[in-house]
């Protein structure tokens, strides 16, 4: 019989991190390859920038999941590269990506906050897919173990739908909810900061 030692492990090396993730990314989805290390979408640093077998950019971004900051850079490095399709391909030489296809976003993170679970949802067809991450270590060796939270990993069941919002003017509907979408991660960030 043999005997199997696993214990948790607390990394704080983001680097050490990022490096256990890439190199444990099957075991998060089969297929995906990655392109980049600490690519700038704009002003975000993604961790890892990867193509699924669909050939769908895939952005991985980690943090502590604790900080509403860190779904609001998702969505800042998903916006930059939806607008910089064409960028992409000289940026990232060699890739295979479908231009067409909107990036997919990934948050990993230990844990994450009900609230940013929540609001996470509340993005419908945009919401990052939220994957904790625990790391270990199994018989002296180091490895990650990925469980999916919000969000489908292998895209193989339609969003959640969104429920319908209150008739409004037209044009004024998508800005209503962008400011309340604004003002409640303010809430959250100010709460957190100091509650």
């Amino acid at each position: 019989m043999t005997s199997l030692s696993i214990r948790p492990l607390a990394l704080t090396d983001r680097e050490e991190l990022v490096a256990l993730v890439e190199a444990n990314l099957p075991a998060l989805e089969g297929g995906l390859s990655i392109l980049e290390r600490r690519f700038p979408a704009g002003q975000v640093p993604v961790d890892l920038v990867a193509v699924d077998a669909r050939e769908r950019l895939v952005l991985l971004i980690l943090g502590s999941g604790s900080n509403p900051a860190m779904l609001l850079q998702g969505l800042e490095a998903y916006a930059w590269c939806r607008e910089n399709g064409a960028l992409l391909g000289r940026l990232l030489p060699g890739a295979r990506i479908d231009p067409a296809a909107p990036p997919r976003l990934f948050l990993l993170a230990p844990r994450f906050s009900d609230s940013l679970r929540r609001t996470a949802r509340y993005l419908g067809p945009v919401s990052p897919v939220l994957v904790e991450c625990r790391c270990l270590e199994v018989n002296g060796e180091r490895g990650i173990c990925f469980e999916p939270v919000e969000g489908d990993v292998g895209a193989a069941a339609a969003p959640e739908p969104v429920p319908p919002e209150p008739a409004e003017a037209p044009g004024d509907g998508a800005r209503e909810r962008v400011k309340r979408l604004v003002s409640h991660l303010e809430r959250m960030s100010f709460r957190e900061a100091f509650g």
